[in-house]
């Protein structure tokens, strides 16, 4: 599964990936606002990963320079059962910060969730406290749904309808 923008290739994550994907959740500041991860949670959350593209049809892409094949972080469609809702999720490496890349990855998994899964909506789970991350939902057409808590941390639930 691929989905190809102006500047991003959004692909499912493989094997080779582990590196990168370890290292984006070793950045304190990247996961300031999201859990670390060591490299054997990394590698159970890809293969979780696997189940969830397998159950669902969706999961994390990773994103990545079309031009180069450089690893820039990762976008996530997920399922929370606890809320019967799918997240719209974006984490990226913090050189990677500030090129409008969350906003180009963000449409293009928004654009084909909305059409392709079988949601009337799609949620951003934001802690209160990110604001570059609200900033990139509003630019995505996300509008403040409710506050809820995710893993234990509050969250400001924003979302985005179909018909929107």
């Amino acid at each position: 599964m691929e989905i190809k923008t102006e500047r991003l290739l959004l692909r499912r994550f493989s094997d080779e990936d582990l590196d990168d994907f370890v290292a984006l959740h070793a950045d304190p500041e990247v996961t300031r606002f999201i859990r670390p991860l060591d490299r054997a949670e990394g590698e159970e959350r890809l293969r979780k990963d696997d189940e969830e593209w397998r159950k669902r049809g969706h999961g994390f892409f990773a994103v990545a320079a079309k031009s180069s094949g450089e690893f820039l972080g990762r976008i996530a469609i997920k399922y929370w059962p606890q809320f019967d809702e799918t997240e719209l999720g974006w984490t990226l490496r913090r050189d990677a910060w500030g090129h409008g890349y969350a906003t180009e990855a963000g449409a293009a998994c928004r654009d084909w969730a909305l059409a392709n899964l079988d949601v009337p909506y799609l949620t951003a789970m934001i802690v209160p406290e990110n604001t570059r991350s609200i900033a990139v939902a509003e630019r995505l057409g996300f509008s403040r749904l409710r506050e809820d808590e995710l893993l234990g941390e509050k969250v400001v639930v924003y979302s985005v309808r179909r018909e929107d």
